[in-house]
C-alpha cells in the first residue's frame, strides 16, 4: 500500500504569501506533500465569518497578524485563556468542524528561550521593545518564564499607557514599568533579555540608543521577532556587545516547525532540519513573490 501523502491548505489573508508560507510550500514540494499555503487576496477581516466557510474546503488553518487580529476575535465569543486576556491571536484553527483562534507565537517563544538559554538570569530586569501586540505576547512570554521586573519600551507615550495597563491588569506579581524609548541609555536595572518586536530602519533614534546595550548584562540575550531575517543592525550591535542572540529567522522557523507537528502528527519533522531549509532558502525566498 502505497504512503498517504499529507494534504491540506494553510491559508493567508495577504495578497501575496509572506516568506513563512513561501518556505512552507517549498518544503512541501521538498517532501513530495499535497498541502500548500495559499494567500487570499481583498478578504476583509471584519467579514470573516462571511466568506470563510466558501474557502475552508480543505483548510487546515488560517494565518493572521497578532496586530489585525481584534478584528477577528470579536467573532469568536469563546477563547483560549491567553487569546482572550492578551487580545490577539495569530491563527485560527479548523478543529472537529470549528474554528479557534489560537496563539501558537506564545508557547513556541516560551519554549525556544529555555531551551536555548537555561542559565538566564531571571532575578534581573527584562525588556521589551514595542508597545503592540507582539509586545503584550513577549511580556506575557517573560512573565512566565519567572520574570518579576518587565520594562516595556517605546516612543509613543499613549501607546506605552494603554499597554502597560493592560499587562498589569493580568500579570499579578510582576512589576511593569513604561519606559520611554530615548531613555533607554539612562536606564539602571540591568537586563538579562531583551525582545524586540520593532521593525527598526538603520537611521531609527530608537535604534540607535538601543545599540549601546549599556542597560544589558554582558552575556545577556537579545531575541528578535521584528521580521524574518537571519542578520539585521541590532543583532550584529548585539553581538559586539557580547550578548546572545535569537533572529527573526529562527524564531519563525521554530513558530513554523511547531505548527507543522501540529497539522501533521504523523510525520517526522524537526526544528533543525526546518530551520536549516529556511536558512538556506531565505534568500531566494525573498527574491519570489511566491512558490
Amino acid at each position: 500500500m502505497a504512503d498517504v501523502k499529507p494534504t491540506g491548505k494553510i491559508l493567508e489573508i495577504a495578497d501575496q504569501l509572506s516568506l513563512s508560507g513561501r518556505h512552507m510550500n517549498l518544503y512541501f514540494k521538498s517532501r513530495n506533500w499535497h498541502a500548500e499555503c495559499v494567500a487570499l487576496k481583498d478578504r476583509p477581516l471584519k467579514d470573516v465569518k462571511a466568506w470563510l466557510p466558501y474557502v475552508q474546503e480543505g483548510a487546515l488553518m488560517l494565518r493572521v497578524a497578532p496586530e489585525e487580529s481584534p478584528m477577528i476575535l470579536e467573532h469568536f465569543p469563546q477563547l483560549p485563556a491567553a487569546v482572550r486576556w492578551l487580545e490577539s491571536a495569530d491563527s485560527l484553527m479548523l478543529e472537529n468542524g470549528q474554528w479557534w483562534p489560537r496563539l501558537y507565537t506564545y508557547e513556541s517563544l516560551r519554549g525556544f528561550i529555555i531551551s536555548s538559554f537555561r542559565d538566564l538570569d531571571i532575578s534581573l530586569n527584562s525588556y521589551v521593545i514595542g508597545a503592540n501586540h507582539m509586545g503584550r505576547v513577549a511580556a506575557s512570554v517573560m512573565a512566565h518564564l519567572g520574570f518579576s521586573h518587565i520594562s516595556l519600551v517605546d516612543e509613543d507615550s499613549d501607546k506605552l499607557r494603554q499597554e502597560v495597563e493592560l499587562l498589569r491588569r493580568y500579570l499579578f506579581g510582576v512589576k511593569i514599568d513604561a519606559v520611554p524609548a530615548h531613555t533607554l541609555t539612562v536606564q539602571e536595572k540591568p537586563g538579562s533579555l531583551m525582545l524586540n518586536t520593532m521593525v527598526l530602519q538603520d537611521d531609527s533614534t530608537v535604534l540607535g540608543d538601543l545599540s549601546y546595550f549599556n542597560f544589558m548584562k554582558t552575556g545577556g540575550v537579545v531575541v528578535d521577532i521584528s521580521e524574518c531575517t537571519a542578520h539585521n543592525r541590532l543583532l550584529e550591535e548585539a553581538e559586539r556587545a557580547d550578548l546572545k542572540i535569537l533572529s527573526g529567522l529562527q524564531v519563525q522557523a521554530r513558530i513554523d516547525a511547531e505548527i507543522l507537528v501540529k497539522l501533521f502528527p504523523k510525520e517526522y519533522i524537526t526544528h533543525e532540519d526546518y530551520f536549516e531549509s529556511f536558512s538556506d532558502n531565505l534568500q531566494a525566498l525573498k527574491n519570489s513573490s511566491s512558490v
